[in-house]
């Protein structure tokens, strides 16, 4: 699919600026007068913003095509609807990167929901235009694909990290895992683990409901590279909303280039990413591995909590037992207190934290039960 960003960026400004969502903040805008470097200029939207105007606008728009659901606190369910142009985009410029990944004339099993969620459809639908055979086998029955895996020779199972698991302890054996909705690659050890149950080699993708796949990685398993067909990535400041520098982390902004029914104009995901630029592409060398919703500078550093927890699963621990708690020393410094829902500290945990995050724990309290948030600050 040889796409013209420029004027697919335009198009879906356009189509945002028309938009009740965006008629405002884009008020002053000519999209025929943008180019790519002048989408820093334009103004951010949160998910927030798109629930308030759901939640007043429940019904489907005129020209929606297909509709999906994904859990929201607040509306209980956020719906997001694809027209018919969006669909074709979407399903074209997505084969255009299976294309690239070398999977054409591949037997494909795809093991996400195709009820409700978007999941299934997105790897379906462009697995499939890019010529491979496509099974939509949907989640679960683990030794039911293990099974067809063997009986019908399938070259790809594509599914998250956590139920390919399952599958090869169920003895299915399959080449190539596409795997996606859950922290993979930022899990240290993850990869590898699957990789060997599995007998064959694991690539991690990014996406979300509102935007569609809009990273992937390469054979080479060289961090998660943005689709360009799909998407402009931006890695921002969440505090300033400037763009971080590489190797630098902020919050994952995303323009969706295959969504102008529902226009996503840097849509804040509210991820912790590392961004780099590569060949002219952004590229997230350590995919995605938190949220931004909490941040705290203790020592002079910004820390976002959540991103400890791929380093905790990939020592074992769990991902969610744990607390961080900032301190004052007498002496008026910081104190870096982790709190474990453990009975022990692996070897090497202190280390592989510092080294994701830049700070050193000062301290460690291994307990049975924690109380309060993810996140206490004693210093005020």
């Amino acid at each position: 699919m040889d796409v013209d960003r420029l004027a697919r960026f335009r198009e879906v400004v356009a189509k945002a600026k028309a938009h009740p969502v965006y008629r405002e903040k884009l008020r002053d805008v000519d999209p025929e007068k943008l180019t790519l470097k002048d989408l820093s200029s334009l103004p951010p939207t949160t998910r927030e913003e798109w629930l308030a105007y759901l939640g007043e606008n429940p019904k489907p728009p005129e020209g929606a095509s297909l509709m999906h659901l994904t859990p929201s606190p607040v509306l209980g369910w956020m719906p997001e609807y694809l027209s018919q142009e969006d669909l074709h985009y979407q399903a074209e410029a997505l084969a255009a990167h299976y294309r690239r990944l070398g999977l054409v004339g591949k037997k494909v099993l795809v093991a996400f929901s195709y009820h409700v969620f978007a999941g299934g459809w997105l790897f379906h639908q462009a697995l499939w235009r890019a010529g491979n055979l496509v099974l939509p086998h949907g989640p679960g029955e683990a030794k039911r694909v293990a099974e067809l895996g063997e009986r019908y020779g399938f070259d790809v199972l594509v599914t998250n990290p956590s139920f390919a698991l399952k599958v090869a302890q169920a003895g299915g054996r399959f080449p190539l895992l596409l795997a996606g909705g859950e922290p993979f690659t930022s899990v240290p050890g993850f990869r590898e683990r699957v990789e060997e149950a599995l007998g064959g080699v694991a690539l991690d993708a990014y996406g979300t409901s509102e935007l569609g796949i809009v990273a992937g990685e390469r054979p080479e398993k060289d961090g998660l590279w943005e689709i360009p067909e799909m998407a402009v990535l931006e890695v921002l400041d969440p505090e300033t909303l400037r763009p971080v520098a590489d190797g630098e982390k902020g919050e994952l902004v995303v323009t969706a280039l295959s969504r102008t029914l529902m226009p996503m104009v840097r849509f804040r995901t509210g991820d912790l990413a590392v961004a780099e630029r590569r060949e002219g592409l952004t590229v997230l060398p350590r995919g995605v591995f938190g949220r931004t919703d909490q941040m705290v500078k203790v020592k002079g550093v910004k820390l976002y909590p959540t991103e400890l927890a791929p380093v905790l699963a990939g020592f074992g621990l769990d991902p969610k037992g744990f607390q961080v708690v900032v301190e004052r020393k007498l002496e008026g410094t910081d104190k870096l207190v982790l709190r474990l829902k453990a009975e022990k500290v692996p070897p090497g945990l202190f280390e592989a934290i510092q080294k994701a995050t830049g700070l050193k724990v000062d301290e460690v309290e291994l307990v049975e039960t924690l109380e309060g948030g993810l996140l206490v600050d004693r210093r005020f």
